[in-house]
């Protein structure tokens, strides 16, 4: 487990360039709509990116109740920021649940389905999940004007 506190501790300072970013160079356009992601914001999409873990990290792996965050909610980068304080909280709650990485969780998705998959499994998706959206993020602070850094895990 601790590799994997590592490597979130890593995904952490990407997020972190992401938000400085986000706060202190999009500032309010953070809330425009960008037609090639379906008319959706970057706001959306961070929210989306606290939901995802909060279902498959809290909710489906370790069979908690939270709720997840309404997309509608008009809120600001300081909130979005302390959602990703609660995140960062629940991932070392994760951490520390689970003792095997291999040991299977079977679960009932939102959709209704079963699924099996392992704390690794997991845990690999809600992080690159991340990434996935990250980088659809700093596209569309392209399409909005701004050149965003580097967020790669590895910066120069």
């Amino acid at each position: 487990m601790e590799i994997l506190r590592q490597q979130y501790e890593l995904i952490k300072g990407s997020r972190s360039v992401m938000l400085n970013f986000i706060e202190n160079e999009v500032g309010n356009g953070y809330t425009v709509p960008v037609t090639e992601f379906n008319s959706k914001d970057i706001r959306y999409f961070l929210l989306h990116i606290n939901n995802t873990y909060k279902h498959w990290g809290a909710n489906f792996g370790m069979n908690k109740k939270l709720p997840y965050v309404d997309y509608n909610s008009q809120v600001s980068i300081a909130e979005v920021r302390e959602l990703f304080d609660e995140t960062d909280k629940l991932l070392v709650e994760f951490l520390n649940y689970f003792k095997q990485l291999d040991k299977p969780v079977t679960n009932t998705t939102n959709s209704g389905m079963l699924l099996t998959v392992t704390p690794l499994e997991l845990f690999t998706h809600m992080i690159t999940h991340e990434f996935h959206h990250k980088g659809q993020i700093m596209t569309m602070c392209r399409l909005l004007g701004h050149v965003p850094p580097d967020t790669d895990v590895i910066r120069y």
